[in-house]
């Protein structure tokens, strides 16, 4: 599992906390699997009120959350 991330696909963003979220929803869907049953996640569109993630075999929602300290 590669644990760094990359920040040059959130570089048109603005906003801290955007480019956080934009750089961590991408790691994750790149590198993050279903931690109830081992299977890959897939990503909801955008802008999904419950979650961000999901498992096809289990069902199982996930919530990215991350926040930008300086």
């Amino acid at each position: 599992m590669n644990t760094a991330f990359s920040l040059t696909i959130a570089e048109k963003y603005r906003s801290p906390s955007q480019k956080i979220r934009i750089a961590t929803e991408d790691w994750v869907k790149k590198q993050s699997y279903c931690p109830s049953c081992g299977c890959d996640i897939s990503s909801y569109e955008n802008n999904k009120p419950v979650a961000d993630f999901y498992c096809l075999k289990c069902k199982e929602d996930y919530e990215i959350l991350a926040k930008y300290f300086i």
